[in-house]
């Protein structure tokens, strides 16, 4: 059996492999041509940390995947990433372990990347250049540098609840070429939230001025993201997997609340696939991570 390290997984990703097989598990998904097991989550609250375990299969590949993937965010006072995982690839005819993809992480981090870049390109109007991305972590910094592969940025502004943390992802940003600031959200058409929080990270009011949201955080019971009033507002609520965000995504948080019905919301593969006719007001995308994406990516790299 193969191991992959990640140096090797880097020279053999590519924007176009990443984006191409996450857009097929997703439309793959909406069609119910996936295998996509709830996920395992473990918690460390002593020492700030989570894994999540996720398994999936798409109709048709040559593999399917298992993947670990741990988030223990007191890392960086210890020198190390915050994020690190493997992805065990296993033939799907034969059950034959075919390889281990020792990614670090970076699998999972890709993936997500090209899940909410898609989504946000693809709810976001053409014309809208300029964003905001609330979160300073990796992923944050990863949604913007996969978007621009997307679409032309303008400008970005960045909010965090550190502000050394939001100047060194401006700096980090500005070195990518892309022009940032610190900021609020106030103003900006299209915000992306990318963090591990737990309360909502400003009241509805204040994206009174976007079109659309991504939310990428609430992998997790027990997380959110968006105030929960936010959906009220929405025209188009997307969800990657619907179960899993009416069990831990912002979208079960609102329907918990009583904000909008369980059945308010469409797959991020159908609007992939079909694209949305009628576009106006807010629209949300909710993304909890599905393993049929892992597996797709996973497969991508080993073909």
């Amino acid at each position: 059996m193969k191991i992959i390290d990640l140096p090797a997984l880097r020279a053999m990703a590519s924007f176009d492999l990443v984006f191409g097989a996450v857009r097929d598990a997703l439309i793959a998904h909406a069609s119910g041509q996936t295998q996509t097991p709830p996920p395992m989550h473990l918690v460390f609250p002593d020492v700030d940390g989570d894994c999540h375990v996720k398994a999936g299969y798409m109709s048709g590949a040559r593999h399917f995947a298992v993947k670990i993937a741990s988030g223990f965010y007191r890392n960086a006072e210890l020198g190390l990433p915050n994020n690190n995982g493997l992805v065990m690839v296993v033939d799907a005819t034969n059950g034959v372990p075919a390889a281990i993809l020792a990614d670090q992480g970076w699998l999972t981090a890709w993936r997500t990347a090209a899940a909410g870049a898609l989504i946000t390109h693809a709810l976001t109007p053409p014309e809208v250049s300029d964003i905001a991305v609330m979160g300073t972590g990796l992923q944050a910094r990863l949604q913007v540098v996969w978007l621009r592969e997307l679409r032309p940025l303008s400008s970005v502004r960045v909010w965090g609840r550190r502000p050394a943390e939001v100047a060194r992802l401006c700096r980090e940003l500005t070195e990518d070429g892309i022009s940032a600031s610190p900021g609020d959200i106030s103003g900006v058409p299209c915000v992306i939230t990318a963090t591990a929080a737990t309360t909502p990270l400003a009241p509805a009011s204040a994206f009174s001025s976007a079109l659309h949201v991504t939310a990428l955080g609430t992998d997790l019971p027990g997380k959110g993201e968006l105030p929960s009033e936010l959906f009220a507002s929405a025209s188009i609520i997307a969800t990657d997997d619907h179960e899993q965000c009416l069990h831990h995504g912002d979208f079960g948080n609102a329907v918990r609340a009583g904000i909008v019905a369980q059945d308010a919301d469409v797959s991020v593969g159908s609007v992939l696939r079909d694209g949305v006719r009628h576009r106006s007001g807010l629209s949300i995308a909710d993304l909890t991570g599905i393993g049929a994406a892992d597996a797709a990516v996973a497969t991508a790299l080993l073909s």
